[in-house]
């Protein structure tokens, strides 16, 4: 005889299984006595805020970032970033990952979020070339949608963001060699391919015009002089 469904509610998210009655339950091994169950799991959502130097096109904003015929991507994407979750009592271990998320021009960025992420954790974007930047502190994301903004250096561990001419801020661009250091080894490839009139979406292309050039070398050697580098937890 099949009994009425069963519900169990852990965190987030919700057990539900239909079992035989008499039987033993078993919620932890996510079977019932060798009869799966469907889980429900409610998400969430992460909302970043950031600009990133090298695309900043002034009034709080960025441009799209060129390929060799164009804009590198549809609509409003400005570009790529990688996202990572770090454990908040060890930075060291990642606990979580999301690679290849669309950061558009106006520097909003929103990530669905599994159900597993239910801790406290340090914020660490990652771009093609720019600085590893990481939040003041371990964010919680127990229970709700979660919003963080890198707009002030309150918000970024070590304060490592850069103060626009127009009063905003950004993430240092010019980390090409993505060494944690804006030195000599990002201005060497980017010299080589500025001698070479290299064009497209290149990794070098520091300002992201589609072309390396003088532009991209001044990024690099400005953030050199002021030794702009990572600060990690």
């Amino acid at each position: 005889m099949i009994s009425t469904p069963i519900t169990y509610n852990l965190g987030s998210t919700t057990y539900i299984a239909w079992v035989l009655e008499g039987d033993h339950y078993n919620f932890d091994n996510w079977y019932v006595d060798n009869v799966s169950f469907t889980g429900v799991q409610n998400e969430s959502t992460l909302s970043l805020s950031l600009l990133l130097e090298g695309l900043y096109n002034g009034s709080n904003s960025m441009r799209k970032a060129q390929g060799g015929s164009g804009d590198q991507f549809p609509g409003e994407v400005a570009d790529k970033i990688t996202i990572e979750l770090h454990d908040a009592s060890d930075y060291s271990i990642i606990s979580h990952t999301f690679a290849d998320i669309d950061l558009s021009t106006s520097g909003t960025v929103n990530v669905t979020l599994p159900a597993s992420v239910n801790g406290s954790y340090y914020i660490t974007v990652k771009h093609r070339n720019s600085l590893e930047t990481t939040s003041s502190a371990p964010v919680s994301f127990t229970g709700s949608d979660v919003t963080w903004l890198f707009d002030h250096p309150s918000k970024a561990y070590g304060s490592n963001l850069l103060l626009t001419s127009d009063g905003y801020y950004v993430i240092y661009g010019g980390d090409v060699d993505q060494s944690g250091l804006i030195d000599t080894g990002d201005m060497t490839p980017v010299d080589n391919d500025a001698s070479a009139f290299s064009t497209g979406y290149l990794t070098n292309d520091c300002d992201g015009n589609g072309s390396v050039d003088t532009a991209d070398m001044t990024i690099i050697d400005n953030n050199s002089s002021a030794f702009a580098g990572a600060i990690l937890p």
